[in-house]
């Protein structure tokens, strides 16, 4: 048996990557860690509607439409009752489906690749893993994320201790904070969970990472104490990242010297005054996740995602397109250099994988700037509607789940009230762009409605059913350029491969440079 030399084929997505960046920044050139192998450079590539993270890549790795493999948007039920839609939507772990391989109801490029033999590794790459009992899982890891909170625990002295309870995930953990004998007031041991360890986080110092095990997987959250008064340690929790862990690497541990945990230590993106976002997972640590993947589990073919673009525009694209002076500067200063980190990464990533590999980069979307929220679930609570049925869906197509079948008067209803909130919410049956409808019966619910550019449906019940924001998104239709992702392309064996020109494409290209390598 030859002696393993590294993956023949490393996927690499940018997810919101923009071409117009990646080209005018040559982001992610070989040439400055591999020089001469063959590169395409960055090209446009067409996305899919609606044109975000789940259905477009469930298209890179199908090489169809979300009609044809059945990811309808980064948001979609199947059938359950409204009642139970409720309870799940507020759980990433319970709308996880749309990203799991099990939802595909078209063959994948990943299964492809098994079948072929090539051993496949992943990192927070979309349906390359399922939470279904699978003898073909592939060694996998995906990140989801909670939201940061501040909380008040009671200081105990000593042994001696009291709890306060957080929820992540739906799971409830005890935490407990104490003062260390001997040891002032500068610092607090704190932990989470029954059986978390005891982590010393400085009194108004810095952020620390504290780790604990749910059921599900492993919890890491970023710790800071603002303060200790009157018996009590005042912390701010930071964004939370629980790690999946699929196939062999679910047996280790996912900390690194260079990086510590999933998680930044501090708020990213600081040029948005509006958030409280740590960058989940961060970069460093998927480039370190990857780095032990392919020492410890020998991949021929390596998938992974980098989404730090996508949040760096989420939070600042608006501000960078729409605002002016130093606050548009330093939110396209921010942006770019999340770009920047994420060129590191993979230069690190290249280094160490060499250039006996080919590597295929591309973005699965584009991004834009969005004024005005429309909340369709407040018009259906002005309606009356609002018990037995729910919108849920994607940035700008939402559909709406019922108990019941829609009679004609709620949907002309529904319809009309939506068009009053604002002109451009239509049925997705009368859209006239050249784009292909999502249509996967029993996941579309009853209605699917459509919104205009530099719109999003949110689906809260509570406000005004439209709002104007300061935000940015993705999710509209492909045939505007803004939607458009980027791919990129070298190693030895992509000389004479076209660059392809919609993400419908890429999966054939990446069978071809298989067999070419075999």
């Amino acid at each position: 048996m030859s002696q393993y030399r590294g993956p023949r084929l490393v996927v690499l997505c940018v997810d919101g990557g923009l071409p117009s960046v990646v080209g005018t920044w040559n982001f992610f050139s070989p040439h400055r860690r591999l020089p001469g192998l063959h590169d395409t450079g960055a090209t446009a590539l067409r996305s899919v509607f609606p044109s975000s993270t789940a259905p477009a890549h469930a298209s890179f790795l199908t090489g169809a439409h979300p009609t044809e493999h059945g990811v309808i948007g980064n948001r979609y039920w199947t059938g359950e009752p409204v009642a139970e839609i409720c309870r799940r939507a507020a759980n990433p772990l319970l709308t996880l489906h749309p990203y799991d391989a099990a939802s595909l109801t078209a063959p994948s490029l990943v299964e492809w690749l098994a079948d072929q033999g090539a051993r496949v590794a992943a990192v927070h790459f979309p349906q390359t893993f399922s939470q279904k009992a699978s003898t073909r899982a592939v060694s996998s890891l995906y990140c989801l994320y909670a939201p940061a909170r501040r909380v008040l625990v009671p200081l105990a002295e000593g042994t001696d201790q009291e709890t306060v309870q957080a929820v992540y995930f739906d799971e409830s953990l005890p935490l407990t904070a104490r003062v260390p004998s001997g040891g002032g007031a500068q610092t607090v041991m704190f932990s989470m969970g029954t059986a978390g360890p005891e982590t010393a986080v400085p009194v108004a110092g810095r952020t620390v990472q504290v780790d604990a095990r749910i059921t599900e997987g492993d919890l890491s959250v970023p710790v800071r104490c603002e303060k200790v008064a009157h018996g009590t340690a005042e912390l701010t929790l930071g964004t939370a990242v629980l790690t999946l862990s699929f196939g062999a690497v679910a047996a280790r541990n996912l900390r690194f010297p260079g990086c510590g945990g999933p998680s930044s230590r501090g708020i990213e993106y600081t040029a948005n005054p509006e958030h409280d976002f740590h960058e989940s997972p961060c970069a460093p640590w998927i480039r370190d996740s990857a780095l032990d993947i392919v020492a410890k589990d020998e991949p021929d073919v390596l998938f992974l995602r980098f989404n730090q673009a996508d949040h760096a525009q989420e939070f600042l694209y608006w501000y960078a397109a729409r605002s002016g002076g130093r606050e548009a500067a330093l939110a396209r200063e921010q942006i770019l250099s999340s770009y920047q980190t994420i060129d590191a990464c993979v230069g690190d990533i290249m280094r160490e994988v060499g250039d006996q590999a080919d590597y295929v980069l591309f973005s699965d979307h584009g991004i834009d700037y969005v004024e005005t929220h429309l909340r369709p679930n407040a018009v259906l609570r002005e309606l009356g509607l609002d018990t037995g049925m729910i919108f849920q869906g994607d940035s700008n197509i939402a559909y709406l789940y019922a108990d019941r079948p829609l009679s004609q008067a709620d949907r002309r209803h529904i319809i009309d009230a939506l068009a009053a909130v604002d002109t451009t919410v239509r049925p997705a049956d009368v859209v006239t762009h050249a784009v292909r409808l999502p249509s996967a019966p029993g996941r579309t619910g009853e209605l699917a409605i459509t919104c205009g550019p530099h719109r999003e449906f949110d689906y809260g019940f509570s406000g005004a059913a439209g709002v104007a924001v300061r935000s940015a998104s993705h999710g509209y239709f492909p045939s505007d350029p803004a939607m458009n992702g980027f791919f990129r392309m070298f190693g030895p064996r992509t000389a004479g491969h076209e660059a392809p020109g919609a993400i419908t494409d890429v999966a054939d290209l990446v069978k071809n440079l298989w067999l070419q390598g075999r």
